[in-house]
């Protein structure tokens, strides 16, 4: 019995000592610019060794590669919005937004949707709907990245760098443990940061319809405030395909928006108190800040296969840099994926010799 009594205590020095050994190295980091333009550096050499200008293979993103499809949507500020919500692109209640949803799966490598995944959802709010000219306003496209875990597995843009140079960005095993359990001292292990990567890899969803999603990082919300988003289902769950299909999301995803509409909840968590702003990696309590509610996502009826929209939807890029300046993004790792994937989408366009999409003119046409 002592020695079970014990263990707790020794884990919990363990992960003491390892938390102030990480505070200690944060301290010798590089600057936040420097760290970013290696992380870009290394991320577009990795992209022209895996897809040379000599390939005819097409170059897949460098995060979440396979979509399961994207999804017409509008978005409808919440008509009794709070005064203090009331910023950027939610600064007028009932407004609405014509809107594409990406849902996709986190592996660099894209695989079997049963493997362990992180699942994402991006959407695009593009511009008010023309169909409700009474609350027409002109508004910048916003991006809002989100995934299905409420933390991210790295902190700050040294800690992207630590595991783009220990080769994570390869996406394999063995590249990830060198991250994780960078030598033999147990002090320098990042245990909780692969116990959040392991908890958002193995939870399982039915459909992308059915789960939360989570920005992780947080955002202004005017000059003085921070925020982060989250996402929740406001139909019910479906019966699920099989597992056993490779690609058992996108089909239910398009068995269930081919019935019958769908929707979301898009909500608001304010920074209280000391909430980090750089430390992507740390949750907010939704005890000291309950989720608010900014507005409703709306997906009608529609097939997700439809023409050329998976080309277009392949052609979709979404930056969290694409946002109003009251609502502009914060933190080390927004500041990484705002260049990264500036950079990642510049090489797949000109790869693939192709333009981004119009997202307007195709939610027009789909």
């Amino acid at each position: 019995m002592r020695k079970r009594a014990a263990l707790p205590l020794l884990l919990a020095l363990l992960a003491g000592v390892g938390f102030v050994a990480e505070r200690f190295s944060r301290e010798k980091s590089l600057p936040e610019d420097q760290a970013i333009a290696e992380i870009v550096e290394r991320a577009q050499a990795l992209l022209a060794a895996t897809y040379p200008a000599s390939s005819k293979a097409p170059a897949l993103r460098g995060a979440h590669p396979k979509a399961s499809g994207c999804v017409k949507a509008t978005f409808t500020v919440d008509p009794d919005l709070p005064q203090d919500l009331r910023v950027g692109s939610f600064s007028h209640p009932g407004q609405k937004f014509m809107a594409w949803i990406r849902f996709s799966n986190s592996a660099f490598t894209p695989g079997p949707d049963k493997n362990p995944n992180g699942r994402g959802m991006a959407l695009k709010l593009i511009d008010a709907d023309p169909d409700h000219s009474d609350v027409l306003r002109k508004t910048p496209p916003h991006d809002l990245l989100f995934i299905n875990f409420p933390a991210y597995f790295l902190a700050d843009a040294n800690d992207f760098l630590a595991f783009v140079r220990a080769g994570g960005l390869q996406g394999d095993q063995e590249h990830a443990q060198k991250y994780f359990f960078p030598g033999v001292n147990p002090f320098g292990w990042r245990l909780r940061e692969a116990a959040i990567v392991y908890r958002n890899a193995t939870s399982e969803i039915a459909s992308p319809l059915t789960t939360d999603y989570w920005s992780m990082t947080p955002y202004r919300l005017g000059p003085d405030r921070a925020l982060k988003y989250a996402v929740r289902p406001c139909t019910a769950a479906v019966s699920a395909p099989a597992k056993e299909d490779p690609d058992y999301l996108r089909v239910a995803l398009k068995a269930e928006l081919g019935k019958a509409p769908a929707c979301m909840e898009l909500f608001a968590q304010l920074r209280v108190g000391d909430m980090p702003l750089d430390d992507a990696s740390r949750e907010w309590s939704q005890a000291l800040s309950p989720l608010r509610r900014l507005g409703r996502i709306d997906m009608q009826a529609q097939d997700i296969s439809a023409g050329a929209r998976d080309a277009a939807c392949e052609n979709l890029s979404f930056n969290p840099e694409n946002a109003p300046a009251e609502l502009a993004p914060l933190g080390g790792i927004n500041h990484v994926r705002m260049k990264l994937y500036q950079a990642s989408a510049a090489y797949r366009l000109g790869h693939n010799g192709t333009t981004a999409t119009d997202a307007k003119k195709a939610w027009t046409q789909f």
